[in-house]
Protein backbone atom coordinates (compact mmCIF):
# COMPACT_ATOMS: atom_id res chain seq x y z
CA UNK A 1 0.00 0.00 0.00
CA UNK A 2 1.39 3.41 -0.95
CA UNK A 3 1.37 6.43 1.30
CA UNK A 4 -1.32 9.03 0.82
CA UNK A 5 -0.84 12.79 1.05
CA UNK A 6 -3.41 15.00 2.73
CA UNK A 7 -4.55 16.19 -0.70
CA UNK A 8 -5.05 12.57 -1.83
CA UNK A 9 -7.25 11.94 1.20
CA UNK A 10 -10.03 14.13 -0.22
CA UNK A 11 -12.59 11.35 -0.57
CA UNK A 12 -16.06 10.59 0.75
CA UNK A 13 -15.02 11.92 4.16
CA UNK A 14 -14.24 15.37 2.79
CA UNK A 15 -16.84 15.88 0.07
CA UNK A 16 -19.19 18.79 0.67
CA UNK A 17 -22.92 18.06 0.79
CA UNK A 18 -25.67 20.19 -0.68
CA UNK A 19 -28.62 19.56 1.65
CA UNK A 20 -31.61 18.00 -0.08
CA UNK A 21 -35.00 19.55 0.83
CA UNK A 22 -37.31 17.20 2.69
CA UNK A 23 -39.99 17.72 0.06
CA UNK A 24 -37.59 16.36 -2.57
CA UNK A 25 -36.71 13.40 -0.37
CA UNK A 26 -40.40 12.55 0.05
CA UNK A 27 -40.89 12.84 -3.71
CA UNK A 28 -38.00 10.42 -4.36
CA UNK A 29 -39.35 7.87 -1.88
CA UNK A 30 -42.81 7.99 -3.44
CA UNK A 31 -41.80 8.18 -7.10
CA UNK A 32 -38.97 5.64 -7.18
CA UNK A 33 -39.71 3.31 -4.27
CA UNK A 34 -43.52 3.62 -4.02
CA UNK A 35 -43.23 4.58 -0.35
CA UNK A 36 -45.22 7.74 0.36
CA UNK A 37 -44.50 9.29 3.73
CA UNK A 38 -42.99 12.13 5.75
CA UNK A 39 -39.22 12.56 5.77
CA UNK A 40 -37.02 13.59 8.67
CA UNK A 41 -33.24 13.89 8.95
CA UNK A 42 -31.11 11.21 10.62
CA UNK A 43 -27.52 11.90 11.66
CA UNK A 44 -24.84 10.63 9.31
CA UNK A 45 -21.11 11.08 8.82
CA UNK A 46 -20.75 11.39 5.08
CA UNK A 47 -24.15 10.79 3.40
CA UNK A 48 -27.57 12.34 3.76
CA UNK A 49 -29.79 9.90 5.65
CA UNK A 50 -33.54 10.25 6.11
CA UNK A 51 -36.28 8.42 7.93
CA UNK A 52 -39.45 7.94 5.85
CA UNK A 53 -42.60 7.32 7.89
CA UNK A 54 -45.85 6.37 6.16
CA UNK A 55 -49.37 7.04 7.41
CA UNK A 56 -49.86 3.35 8.29
CA UNK A 57 -46.71 3.25 10.46
CA UNK A 58 -44.18 1.76 8.04
CA UNK A 59 -40.67 3.19 8.37
CA UNK A 60 -37.75 3.03 5.96
CA UNK A 61 -34.38 4.72 5.55
CA UNK A 62 -33.50 6.67 2.40
CA UNK A 63 -29.80 7.37 1.86
CA UNK A 64 -28.48 9.96 -0.59
CA UNK A 65 -24.76 9.51 -1.12
CA UNK A 66 -22.37 12.41 -1.39
CA UNK A 67 -20.84 13.16 -4.76
CA UNK A 68 -17.57 11.35 -3.97
CA UNK A 69 -19.23 7.96 -3.39
CA UNK A 70 -18.67 5.34 -6.08
CA UNK A 71 -21.23 2.98 -7.56
CA UNK A 72 -19.01 -0.09 -7.12
CA UNK A 73 -18.52 0.59 -3.40
CA UNK A 74 -22.24 1.16 -2.77
CA UNK A 75 -23.10 -1.95 -4.79
CA UNK A 76 -20.58 -3.95 -2.74
CA UNK A 77 -22.33 -2.84 0.45
CA UNK A 78 -25.77 -3.65 -0.95
CA UNK A 79 -24.65 -7.07 -2.15
CA UNK A 80 -23.29 -7.81 1.35
CA UNK A 81 -26.65 -6.96 2.92
CA UNK A 82 -28.47 -9.16 0.41
CA UNK A 83 -26.01 -11.98 1.12
CA UNK A 84 -26.63 -11.66 4.86
CA UNK A 85 -30.39 -11.64 4.28
CA UNK A 86 -30.11 -14.94 2.44
CA UNK A 87 -27.95 -16.41 5.21
CA UNK A 88 -30.64 -15.62 7.82
CA UNK A 89 -28.14 -15.23 10.64
CA UNK A 90 -29.40 -14.70 14.20
CA UNK A 91 -28.95 -10.94 14.14
CA UNK A 92 -31.35 -8.19 12.99
CA UNK A 93 -29.84 -6.34 10.04
CA UNK A 94 -31.16 -3.77 7.56
CA UNK A 95 -32.39 -5.11 4.24
CA UNK A 96 -31.95 -3.43 0.88
CA UNK A 97 -35.25 -2.31 -0.67
CA UNK A 98 -35.38 -2.35 -4.47
CA UNK A 99 -36.77 0.58 -6.40
CA UNK A 100 -39.85 0.03 -8.52
CA UNK A 101 -37.58 -0.75 -11.51
CA UNK A 102 -35.92 -3.57 -9.53
CA UNK A 103 -32.62 -1.75 -9.06
CA UNK A 104 -31.11 -1.27 -5.60
CA UNK A 105 -29.04 1.78 -6.56
CA UNK A 106 -30.37 4.80 -8.46
CA UNK A 107 -28.46 7.75 -9.86
CA UNK A 108 -30.59 10.88 -9.69
CA UNK A 109 -30.13 14.55 -10.47
CA UNK A 110 -30.14 16.54 -7.23
CA UNK A 111 -29.33 20.20 -7.52
CA UNK A 112 -26.31 20.54 -9.78
CA UNK A 113 -25.06 16.99 -9.16
CA UNK A 114 -25.87 13.39 -9.97
CA UNK A 115 -26.03 11.40 -6.73
CA UNK A 116 -26.69 7.79 -5.78
CA UNK A 117 -29.86 6.96 -3.85
CA UNK A 118 -30.85 3.76 -2.06
CA UNK A 119 -33.45 2.57 0.42
CA UNK A 120 -33.11 0.28 3.46
CA UNK A 121 -35.50 -1.17 5.98
CA UNK A 122 -35.65 0.60 9.35
CA UNK A 123 -34.58 -1.16 12.55
CA UNK A 124 -36.12 -0.10 15.83
CA UNK A 125 -34.14 0.26 19.02
CA UNK A 126 -31.99 2.53 21.15
CA UNK A 127 -28.42 3.30 20.17
CA UNK A 128 -26.02 1.44 22.41
CA UNK A 129 -24.20 4.57 23.58
CA UNK A 130 -27.41 5.81 25.25
CA UNK A 131 -27.82 2.87 27.65
CA UNK A 132 -25.91 1.54 30.63
CA UNK A 133 -23.24 -1.08 30.00
CA UNK A 134 -23.11 -4.48 31.67
CA UNK A 135 -21.16 -7.72 31.46
CA UNK A 136 -24.16 -9.49 29.91
CA UNK A 137 -24.42 -6.75 27.30
CA UNK A 138 -20.74 -7.19 26.43
CA UNK A 139 -21.37 -10.91 26.03
CA UNK A 140 -24.27 -10.18 23.66
CA UNK A 141 -22.08 -7.80 21.64
CA UNK A 142 -19.30 -10.34 21.28
CA UNK A 143 -21.72 -13.05 20.16
CA UNK A 144 -23.43 -10.67 17.71
CA UNK A 145 -20.18 -9.59 16.08
CA UNK A 146 -19.01 -13.18 15.75
CA UNK A 147 -22.30 -14.15 14.09
CA UNK A 148 -22.01 -11.20 11.72
CA UNK A 149 -18.46 -12.21 10.81
CA UNK A 150 -19.58 -15.80 10.28
CA UNK A 151 -22.34 -14.55 7.99
CA UNK A 152 -19.84 -12.59 5.90
CA UNK A 153 -17.22 -15.35 5.82
CA UNK A 154 -18.46 -16.78 2.52
CA UNK A 155 -19.36 -13.45 0.90
CA UNK A 156 -17.15 -13.68 -2.17
CA UNK A 157 -17.92 -10.51 -4.09
CA UNK A 158 -14.72 -8.86 -5.28
CA UNK A 159 -14.06 -5.92 -2.97
CA UNK A 160 -13.67 -2.58 -4.75
CA UNK A 161 -10.21 -1.06 -4.81
CA UNK A 162 -10.26 1.84 -2.38
CA UNK A 163 -8.14 3.59 0.25
CA UNK A 164 -10.71 3.82 3.04
CA UNK A 165 -9.19 5.93 5.80
CA UNK A 166 -11.12 3.99 8.48
CA UNK A 167 -9.50 0.72 7.39
CA UNK A 168 -6.85 -0.20 9.98
CA UNK A 169 -4.75 -1.61 7.14
CA UNK A 170 -4.39 1.95 5.82
CA UNK A 171 -3.18 3.43 9.12
CA UNK A 172 0.19 4.38 7.66
CA UNK A 173 -1.56 6.67 5.17
CA UNK A 174 -2.71 8.86 8.05
CA UNK A 175 0.77 10.11 8.95
CA UNK A 176 0.50 13.25 6.75
CA UNK A 177 -2.53 14.28 8.85
CA UNK A 178 -0.72 14.14 12.20
CA UNK A 179 -0.33 17.92 12.25
CA UNK A 180 -4.07 18.21 12.89
CA UNK A 181 -3.75 16.37 16.23
CA UNK A 182 -3.33 18.55 19.31
CA UNK A 183 0.35 18.59 20.39
CA UNK A 184 -0.50 17.13 23.82
CA UNK A 185 -1.67 13.85 22.27
CA UNK A 186 0.43 13.71 19.11
CA UNK A 187 3.13 11.50 20.66
CA UNK A 188 0.68 8.77 21.71
CA UNK A 189 -0.92 8.71 18.26
CA UNK A 190 2.48 8.50 16.56
CA UNK A 191 3.55 5.73 18.93
CA UNK A 192 0.54 3.66 17.88
CA UNK A 193 1.26 4.26 14.19
CA UNK A 194 4.90 3.27 14.72
CA UNK A 195 3.83 0.00 16.35
CA UNK A 196 1.46 -0.69 13.48
CA UNK A 197 4.30 -0.22 10.99
CA UNK A 198 6.22 -2.96 12.80
CA UNK A 199 3.20 -5.28 12.77
CA UNK A 200 2.17 -4.63 9.15
CA UNK A 201 4.40 -7.29 7.50
CA UNK A 202 2.80 -10.02 9.64
CA UNK A 203 -0.76 -8.98 8.82
CA UNK A 204 -0.59 -10.70 5.46
CA UNK A 205 -0.57 -14.04 7.27
CA UNK A 206 -3.79 -13.41 9.19
CA UNK A 207 -7.15 -14.83 7.98
CA UNK A 208 -8.97 -12.32 5.81
CA UNK A 209 -12.57 -11.78 4.75
CA UNK A 210 -15.13 -9.00 4.33
CA UNK A 211 -15.82 -7.32 7.68
CA UNK A 212 -18.29 -4.71 8.96
CA UNK A 213 -15.40 -2.53 10.20
CA UNK A 214 -17.53 -0.12 12.26
CA UNK A 215 -19.09 -2.04 15.16
CA UNK A 216 -19.44 1.05 17.32
CA UNK A 217 -22.09 2.12 19.89
CA UNK A 218 -23.78 4.46 17.39
CA UNK A 219 -24.27 1.60 14.93
CA UNK A 220 -25.64 -0.96 17.39
CA UNK A 221 -29.28 -0.89 18.51
CA UNK A 222 -30.64 -2.49 21.66
CA UNK A 223 -34.11 -2.99 23.13
CA UNK A 224 -35.43 -0.11 25.23
CA UNK A 225 -36.81 -2.74 27.65
CA UNK A 226 -33.67 -4.90 27.79
CA UNK A 227 -30.34 -3.24 26.86
CA UNK A 228 -28.70 -6.66 26.60
CA UNK A 229 -30.93 -7.55 23.62
CA UNK A 230 -29.34 -6.51 20.32
CA UNK A 231 -32.11 -5.31 17.97
CA UNK A 232 -29.94 -4.26 15.07
CA UNK A 233 -26.53 -3.54 13.56
CA UNK A 234 -26.60 -0.71 11.02
CA UNK A 235 -24.30 1.32 8.77
CA UNK A 236 -22.29 -0.91 6.45
CA UNK A 237 -20.57 2.11 4.91
CA UNK A 238 -17.07 1.09 6.07
CA UNK A 239 -17.32 -2.48 4.78
CA UNK A 240 -13.89 -3.74 3.66
CA UNK A 241 -11.96 -6.93 2.99
CA UNK A 242 -9.29 -7.16 5.70
CA UNK A 243 -7.89 -9.42 8.42
CA UNK A 244 -10.89 -10.73 10.34
CA UNK A 245 -9.36 -9.78 13.70
CA UNK A 246 -9.58 -6.12 12.64
CA UNK A 247 -13.34 -6.30 13.14
CA UNK A 248 -12.86 -7.31 16.76
CA UNK A 249 -10.19 -4.64 17.27
CA UNK A 250 -12.64 -1.99 16.06
CA UNK A 251 -15.38 -3.25 18.37
CA UNK A 252 -13.11 -3.45 21.42
CA UNK A 253 -11.75 0.03 20.80
CA UNK A 254 -15.15 1.55 21.57
CA UNK A 255 -15.18 -0.11 25.00
CA UNK A 256 -11.58 0.56 26.02
CA UNK A 257 -12.07 4.11 27.29
CA UNK A 258 -15.26 3.61 29.28
CA UNK A 259 -15.75 2.78 32.93
CA UNK A 260 -14.65 -0.82 33.50
CA UNK A 261 -13.17 -0.67 30.01
CA UNK A 262 -10.74 -3.55 30.43
CA UNK A 263 -13.35 -5.86 31.97
CA UNK A 264 -15.83 -4.99 29.22
CA UNK A 265 -13.28 -5.68 26.49
CA UNK A 266 -12.41 -9.05 28.01
CA UNK A 267 -16.09 -10.02 28.31
CA UNK A 268 -16.69 -9.17 24.65
CA UNK A 269 -13.51 -10.97 23.58
CA UNK A 270 -14.46 -14.10 25.52
CA UNK A 271 -17.93 -14.19 23.96
CA UNK A 272 -16.61 -13.60 20.44
CA UNK A 273 -14.03 -16.36 20.85
CA UNK A 274 -16.73 -18.80 21.99
CA UNK A 275 -18.45 -18.45 18.60
CA UNK A 276 -15.52 -17.76 16.28
CA UNK A 277 -12.26 -18.95 17.91
CA UNK A 278 -9.24 -16.72 17.39
CA UNK A 279 -5.84 -18.14 16.52
CA UNK A 280 -2.74 -17.44 18.57
CA UNK A 281 -1.47 -15.18 15.77
CA UNK A 282 -4.72 -13.17 15.83
CA UNK A 283 -4.58 -12.79 19.60
CA UNK A 284 -0.95 -11.66 19.37
CA UNK A 285 -1.83 -9.01 16.77
CA UNK A 286 -4.99 -7.80 18.52
CA UNK A 287 -3.37 -5.38 21.05
CA UNK A 288 -1.52 -3.43 18.36
CA UNK A 289 -4.59 -3.34 16.10
CA UNK A 290 -6.71 -2.15 19.02
CA UNK A 291 -4.24 0.60 19.86
CA UNK A 292 -4.02 1.61 16.19
CA UNK A 293 -7.79 1.94 15.86
CA UNK A 294 -7.92 4.11 18.98
CA UNK A 295 -5.24 6.37 17.52
CA UNK A 296 -7.22 6.61 14.27
CA UNK A 297 -10.34 7.62 16.21
CA UNK A 298 -8.36 10.46 17.72
CA UNK A 299 -6.60 11.57 14.53
CA UNK A 300 -9.29 11.37 11.84
CA UNK A 301 -12.01 13.25 13.79
CA UNK A 302 -9.59 16.02 14.83
CA UNK A 303 -8.70 16.49 11.17
CA UNK A 304 -12.33 16.39 10.01
CA UNK A 305 -13.62 18.65 12.79
CA UNK A 306 -11.31 21.35 11.44
CA UNK A 307 -12.76 20.88 7.96
CA UNK A 308 -16.38 20.93 9.15
CA UNK A 309 -16.71 23.01 12.33
CA UNK A 310 -20.49 23.15 11.84
CA UNK A 311 -20.63 19.34 12.31
CA UNK A 312 -17.92 19.23 14.97
CA UNK A 313 -20.02 17.65 17.74
CA UNK A 314 -21.10 14.71 15.58
CA UNK A 315 -17.62 14.17 14.12
CA UNK A 316 -16.01 14.14 17.57
CA UNK A 317 -18.68 11.95 19.22
CA UNK A 318 -16.28 9.03 19.79
CA UNK A 319 -13.12 11.11 20.30
CA UNK A 320 -13.16 11.42 24.13
CA UNK A 321 -13.65 7.68 24.61
CA UNK A 322 -10.89 6.87 22.10
CA UNK A 323 -8.47 9.21 23.83
CA UNK A 324 -9.33 7.70 27.21
CA UNK A 325 -8.80 4.21 25.79
CA UNK A 326 -5.45 5.13 24.27
CA UNK A 327 -4.32 6.56 27.59
CA UNK A 328 -5.55 3.48 29.48
CA UNK A 329 -3.65 1.09 27.22
CA UNK A 330 -0.47 3.16 27.56
CA UNK A 331 0.16 1.40 30.87
CA UNK A 332 0.25 -2.02 29.18
CA UNK A 333 2.67 -3.36 26.59
CA UNK A 334 1.32 -5.22 23.56
CA UNK A 335 2.98 -8.37 24.90
CA UNK A 336 1.23 -8.06 28.26
CA UNK A 337 -2.12 -7.42 26.61
CA UNK A 338 -1.66 -10.37 24.26
CA UNK A 339 -0.92 -12.63 27.25
CA UNK A 340 -4.07 -11.34 28.99
CA UNK A 341 -6.15 -11.92 25.84
CA UNK A 342 -4.79 -15.45 25.49
CA UNK A 343 -5.53 -16.20 29.14
CA UNK A 344 -9.07 -14.80 28.72
CA UNK A 345 -9.81 -17.07 25.78
CA UNK A 346 -8.20 -20.09 27.43
CA UNK A 347 -5.29 -20.19 24.99
CA UNK A 348 -2.29 -20.75 27.28
CA UNK A 349 0.08 -22.04 24.60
Amino acid sequence: MSNTSEADAQNALTAKLDRTPLSRVESIAAQYFCIAGRASVLSSERDETFLIETADGMRAVLKIANTAERADILTFQTDALRHLERKQIELPLPKAIPASNGHFLLKLSLGSDLRFVRMLTFLDGVQLHKVQKSASQMHALGVSLARLDQGLADFRAAPPVQQLLWDICNAAALRPLIGHVAPSRRASVLSALDAFDRLAPAMGRLPRQVIHNDFNPHNILVSSDDPTEITGVIDFGDLVEAPLVNDLAVALSYQAGGENGMQNMLAMLRAYHSIRPLSQAELAALPCLLRTRLAMTVLIPEWRAGLYPENRDYILRNHPSALAGLNRLADHSDEALAALFQQTTGDLS
